[in-house]
């Protein structure tokens, strides 16, 4: 295990950050799988038609450049290199997309989020999986998946012969010291207790465990290890807690986040929480993995007496990604569809069926036709809210809000009827009106502004119209488009020298302009033709009124039709007072404000405390899970994924690799194929599907050891890795299945095993012949993710809040609640989350990166979080009322879950010895703190 050495200089920083044994990420596989989703699509829908082979054969080729083969891109063509792997400036090809020097495609630029792909592709080393060939025509076969493994069924395996008999302690030993022995290696020893212990609480809760649960385990173990350990499990699986930690594994994969990625309106789903807790509660009562699966794609179509269980997991989908609309809702709806059919099929699959969006896949057996298949599905859906209670619970509520809504709506009415009033009732002071816009605006183009209010006082005018005149006369353009009749006030001169000589705040400077007769014989027919038009829409109305009122019957009053206003008519009384731009409108807040008598005032308080009454008699909303609804509007494929360029239409279907029925292909046969969500959500748990159950035995494996037998846990085709152990992999699989999809049996066979409870020593030879521990001759040291550090953190200097699920919370310094139950944003995530490799919300997560970059270590140093933690710590020390010796010893147990060695103890003896710099933020015991919750050994997992 990792020893911490606290040297004095190390005490005196209060602090020690080093990166250790970092994982190394995959490069090779997550670029190629970036390049299918993100590059070749683009390029085959915007570059093929001018620069592949297929060009060159039609004589069309341009500038003598291939973009459909690897080598042809980087070679580039009469200009140069289109691509330089790792180097954005160098590579023409983002200039041609960004239209700098090149302009590329010629058709228009393409989106910002396109260009910025293809310059997070070459960072990445412009991954490209293909060789020297074009994208291949659409196959119907696919030779190569006949024999892959994933795609054939699991079955149970013998466990093979070994030497070493003794050693294996569960059945998945056997297979994995098969490995060993035939390579020639010997697994290290078991790890201490103490070592165990603690890699078994990270494991399973994401929590240290405290002295005394790390001495009963000690003690326990001395008796009996192997019974030990299977107690141990077994009370970490009934703790509430265990959810917390494996439910975040799995929100993960789902892309869980509270909003959306956008600029601008970014909308916050209030009730994103309940797909949380449902997680963590799926994961607490050991939901069989196969609900757990159909009950996230279509719990609504499915029987379940309760409704949080049955709906709440749909966030699974109803929380998926949602995109602008205004300049291209076909795009947009394509794009959501694609990242509910890229989440499902990646999480539950481990495919990359997003891959034949645009065309057929180019290794694994999915042609596009799959694809629109799938998304025939979902086409149609649309987000809703849906109610975790009775309908009993939802009609009361809802009737209580609609007297609410209906009192406020009378209020709103009345105060418009007043607005709508005071109006009228200027309607013979249009021409006043006018006459003060001019002169006001013939000021201000000569220097001197004056106040509404004092306007308003001398002309004995309300100031409110004052603005609202002088204001809607202001805007040339505005006023001409409603009011063509004011042209020639716009045509007048309104220079006047002699007003320049005038003070700035004297109101009289106003009788001092001059007004044209044009303007002055404008605003009277204005204010005549406003009164006319408004006196015959009155009389009309009027009519109306009494011919309705001497008819009984509802019929016969449909069918009497109000005499309407001419059309110019219309406009003059709508753009002078209906419209919310009008001179005369005024809107409710408007009205309450200019408008009311007294009398009215205390009438209008009156009805606002009745609003009151009824707000505090209405019960509280009534909770919801945000879900989707219908769908299954079957689709055509869109020819390079393109909505506007539609191929055949295709069934609503499982992927055909994994069918026993062919869809059909006539199209009215296709339209009428009847296949659900709650169809697809069978055919992904069904016995005959060799993927699902793979994936999640996988999945559980990587999230125990940190890589799984199948290294890329998100793509088990044919580009993904092989399994390391295969046949261990399918035997765990079927019994996993035997044992009704049990993810608790499966942390019971995986942690019993002597392969789990492996030392992290390092074993030179081995480490030579396996140094990426393929094998699995060592545990592989780990460092803790940022929730499991956060919590850490905060349990140990006795912080943490331990209060489960409800809404999230901000995570900020004085935050104390686990970081499972933070607040997750696909717009802004937290700093804390993203500084610390949390995984980006957009997108489904197979694994998280790890980093060490030197923003971490000054978090260590200087965060106001960090810091308060270390002031806890040493609080909670001082508060054991020990000496300096039993504290530094307390401080090991509560960090490590041992005791300081002699030279540690020695350390801390000189340090605390030692005089105090007066400048010093902290104190000594706080600066000691500091410095053990920043090493290695708090941060690592052995």
């Amino acid at each position: 295990m990792i020893r911490i050495s606290l040297t004095l200089q190390v005490a005196l920083l209060g602090t020690l950050w080093t990166g250790v044994f970092l994982q190394a990420k995959d490069p090779d596989s997550e670029g190629i799988e970036f390049f299918e989703r993100k590059i070749r699509p683009i390029l085959v829908e915007h570059c093929y038609e001018c620069h592949s082979a297929e060009a060159m054969q039609e004589n069309d080729l341009q500038g003598g450049l291939y973009l459909d083969t690897r080598s042809g891109i980087r070679a580039g063509g009469e200009s140069g290199p289109a691509v330089v792997p790792g180097k954005i400036k160098d590579s023409l090809l983002i200039n041609s997309l960004k239209q700098e020097d090149f302009e590329m495609p010629p058709e228009g630029r393409l989106p910002d989020e396109v260009i910025a792909d293809f310059e997070k592709w070459i960072e990445m080393g412009a991954p490209d999986p293909r060789d020297g060939e074009a994208m291949p025509k659409s196959e119907t076969n696919y030779p190569e998946a006949d024999n892959h493994w994933a795609f054939q069924q699991p079955e149970r395996s013998t466990a093979p012969p070994v030497r070493q008999n003794a050693w294996a302690q569960s059945a998945i030993d056997p297979f994995v010291l098969a490995k060993l022995e035939a390579k020639e290696m010997a697994p290290v020893a078991s790890a201490e207790p103490r070592v165990l212990v603690r890699r078994m609480y990270f494991d399973l809760l994401g929590l240290p465990p405290t002295p005394e649960q790390v001495e009963q385990f000690v003690a326990a173990a001395s008796q009996d290890r192997q019974k030990s350990v299977t107690e141990l499990i077994d009370q970490l699986l009934q703790s509430k807690h265990y959810g917390e930690r494996w439910g975040r594994h799995w929100l993960d994969v789902a892309r869980y986040a509270e909003d959306q990625a956008h600029t601008f309106s970014v909308r916050n789903r209030d009730s994103a929480f309940r797909y949380r807790d449902w997680v963590i509660a799926a994961f607490n009562d050991d939901m069989p993995f196969n609900q757990f699966v159909q009950l996230q794609l279509a719990g609504d179509l499915m029987e379940h007496d309760d409704r949080f269980t049955r709906l709440a997991g749909m966030g699974f989908l109803g929380l998926g990604a949602q995109y602008y609309k205004n300049s291209d809702k076909a795009k947009a709806v394509a794009d959501e569809l694609d990242d509910a059919i890229d989440t499902l099929t990646r999480g539950f699959l481990g495919l990359t069926v997003s891959c034949a969006r645009c065309h057929d896949h180019k290794f694994d057996p999915i042609p596009t036709t799959d694809y629109y298949a799938l998304a025939g599905i979902f086409n149609g859906r649309s987000y809703s809210d849906a109610p975790l209670v009775d309908d009993s619970v939802v009609m009361e509520y809802n009737e209580a809000q609609k007297l609410v809504n209906d009192k406020n709506n009378e209020i709103r009415n009345w105060l418009k009827e007043i607005g709508v009033r005071a109006g009228q009732e200027r309607f013979a002071e249009i021409a006043k009106y006018f006459l003060v816009a001019w002169k006001m605006s013939v000021l201000k183009a000569n220097g001197i502004s004056l106040k509404d209010e004092d306007i308003a006082e001398q002309e004995k005018l309300h100031p409110y119209y004052v603005k609202r005149f002088r204001e809607f006369m202001s805007n040339k353009g505005e006023a001409l488009k409603r009011l063509p009749e004011l042209e020639s006030w716009f045509s007048q001169d309104q220079s006047q020298p002699d007003l320049k000589v005038l003070e700035q705040k004297d109101v009289s400077a106003l009788d001092k302009v001059l007004v044209p007769s044009v303007i002055t014989e404008l605003a009277l027919q204005m204010q005549e033709s406003a009164q006319r038009i408004f006196a015959k829409d009155l009389r009309l109305e009027n009519e109306y009124q009494q011919a309705i009122a001497g008819t009984e019957e509802e019929s016969e009053r449909k069918k009497i039709k109000r005499q309407k206003l001419e059309k110019d008519e219309e406009r003059i009384l709508r753009n002078f007072l209906r419209d919310g731009r009008g001179p005369l409108f005024a809107n409710e807040g408007e009205s309450e404000k200019h408008f009311l008598s007294e009398t009215e005032k205390n009438q209008l308080t009156e009805s606002r405390e009745e609003v009151k009454a009824l707000q505090a008699a209405s019960p509280p909303k009534y909770p919801v899970a945000h879900v989707i609804r219908g769908g299954g509007n079957t689709m055509n494929v869109y020819i390079r994924g393109n909505p506007s360029n539609q191929g055949p239409i295709v069934a609503k279907s499982f992927l055909e690799r994994f069918s026993e029925t062919p869809r059909p292909t006539e199209p009215e046969q296709a339209k009428k194929q009847a296949y659900t969500r709650l169809d697809l959500a069978s055919d992904i748990v069904a016995d005959e599907n060799p993927l699902t159950a793979r994936v999640i035995v996988n999945r559980v494996w990587q999230w125990h050891f940190g890589k799984g037998l199948v290294g890329t846990s998100s793509n088990f085709g044919i580009a993904g890795e092989s399994p390391s152990h295969p046949h261990l992999l399918d035997d765990l699989t079927v019994r996993f299945i035997e044992h009704g999809w049990s993810i608790k049996w499966l942390h019971r066979e995986i942690m019993s095993s002597a392969t789990y409870q492996l030392s992290s020593e390092i074993n030179p030879e081995n480490l030579e012949s396996d140094a990426v521990n393929q094998f699995l001759w060592r545990f592989t040291r780990r460092r803790l993710d940022v929730e499991a550090w956060r919590d850490s953190l905060l349990a140990v200097s006795g912080e943490l809040d331990l209060t489960t699920g409800g809404p999230t919370f901000k995570l900020d310094s004085n935050s104390r609640r686990r970081t499972v139950y933070a607040k997750i944003s696909r717009h802004e995530l937290s700093g804390l989350l993203r500084m610390f490799d949390f995984p980006d919300a957009n997108v489904s997560a197979a694994k998280r990166t790890e980093t060490t970059v030197p923003q971490q270590q000054l978090f260590v140093l200087n965060s106001p979080f960090f810091i308060a933690q270390a002031k806890a710590f040493a609080k909670r020390l001082d508060e054991a009322e020990l000496e300096d010796g039993g504290r530094v010893e307390l401080a090991y147990q509560l960090a490590f879950g041992r005791s300081a060695s002699k030279d540690e103890s020695e350390i801390a003896e000189r340090f605390f010895a030692m005089a105090q710099d007066k400048e010093d933020r902290l104190s000594r015991w706080e600066q000691y703190a500091q410095a053990l919750l920043a090493t290695n050994e708090f941060l690592y997992i052995d």
